[in-house]
């Protein structure tokens, strides 16, 4: 019964060939309109303002972060948000302990020691001024109760004994120069060294630092390392550890790729949606474009310049710095232009040329081009008829 079934079915004549529709080419039309082009980049929010809590200046080159504020968290004026390891501080704080007893022991030293040479020199001054006053009172006898010998002798010896006057004095106000700039020196090593004692005293106690406001923290980006700080990183005065942005202004900050130099301009348009909400965009300025580009990572052959769109509103409610947003900035802005659709334009060509209903093709110039059209500068005319080249150019 089957073979019968099956012999019945290859017996039945053959329906005929019928080839698929062919589907007709759309015509389309050269339309007068504006034309708008753009450059998507992806950048991320920052605040305008921020106050920055740097590391204190502190004994020594570097040191350790013991504690830090978690990124993100609100935390209140004077509250505690980060601390400095105090180990290495607290022995450069008993060097420097150390530093000014010797140096108050060398103060002392030299100004006894300038005591003891400037009193014996003043001894030595007024035993020159005894001998002095004596050979003056033996060489005021009368010549006739003595030898002339004798009397010039005398004489010789008053002159001998003022010379000796003389050089005392002038050896004790040397001593009293040079004493004076021995102890001064000594006194500003003293003075030194109480410095950086109290500069160390100082460290140690503002390594516990505070908020200088109520605000969110935001952690920074460790200049080297290509994260942000944590806690046992080792950080230098100066360094700028974590921020407390303003969220009442915010912009957007993304880069350009060196390719693309010259894409956009300062002054452009743009408009700037958060990738957290798609629905909501914000107007925003391209307000500067950075001169020179930079790597994008360390050791990365990717360059790109730094740009800042300056933002018409901010959000303080849903924008938080480091969100990522998605930047569109116009280019090209053109109005009542000839367009052509694209798919009737092979930009390929030299000339270009655009395809006509019935297939002619015409040579255009062509002007900027979107994903949908192109801006025709000579060619074509408003109204004009066009075909897709999607089945191919002849």
């Amino acid at each position: 019964m089957a073979i019968a079934i099956l012999l019945a079915t290859c017996a039945r004549p053959a329906a005929p060939f019928e080839p698929a529709a062919v589907t007709p080419r759309t015509e389309l039309e050269v339309r007068r309109g504006d034309f708008s082009g753009r450059m998507v980049l992806t950048g991320e929010l920052r605040a305008v303002r921020a106050e920055e809590i740097i590391v204190p200046r502190f004994a020594g080159w570097g040191a350790q972060i013991r504690w830090l504020a978690a990124d993100g968290v609100g935390v209140a004026a004077g509250a505690r948000v980060i601390e400095i390891d105090a180990s290495t501080i607290a022995g450069t704080l008993e060097e420097r302990r150390l530093a000014v007893l010797t140096a108050g022991e060398e103060f002392t030293r030299q100004e006894a020691q300038n005591t003891l040479d400037l009193e014996s020199r003043g001894f030595a001054l007024e035993q020159r001024r005894t001998a002095l006053a004596k050979a003056e009172i033996e060489a005021d006898v009368p010549a006739e109760l003595m030898s002339r010998r004798d009397w010039e002798d005398r004489r010789l010896a008053v002159e001998r004994a003022r010379v000796e006057f003389d050089k005392a004095r002038d050896e004790l106000e040397a001593a009293r120069r040079a004493t004076q700039a021995d102890l001064n020196v000594r006194s500003i090593a003293l003075a030194n060294a109480k410095r950086l004692l109290a500069q160390a005293q100082e460290s140690l106690a503002s390594l516990s630092i505070t908020a200088p406001r109520a605000g969110l923290i935001l952690v920074a980006d460790h200049p080297w390392e290509g994260r942000k700080f944590q806690v046992g990183d080792t950080t230098f005065p100066g360094a700028t550890v974590l921020r407390i942005p303003d969220l009442q202004a915010m912009e957007a900050e993304a880069a350009l790729f060196d390719v693309d130099d010259g894409a956009i301009a300062v002054g452009a348009r743009a408009r700037c949606t958060l990738d957290a909400y798609p629905d909501r965009s914000v107007a925003g300025t391209v307000t500067t474009i950075a001169p020179i580009a930079q790597e994008a990572a360390r050791n990365s052959l990717r360059r790109s310049f730094r740009v800042t769109v300056a933002l018409a509103s901010t959000d303080p409610v849903r924008m938080r710095p480091g969100m990522s947003v998605k930047i569109e900035v116009v280019t090209v802005d053109l109005r009542s232009v000839l367009l052509a659709p694209r798919v009737a334009i092979d930009p390929a060509g030299h000339p270009p040329r655009a395809r006509l209903v019935g297939g002619r093709l015409v040579a255009v110039e062509l002007g900027p081009c979107s994903n949908q059209e192109c801006v025709v500068a000579s060619g074509l005319g408003e109204g004009e008829k066009l075909s897709s080249f999607a089945g191919g150019v002849r």
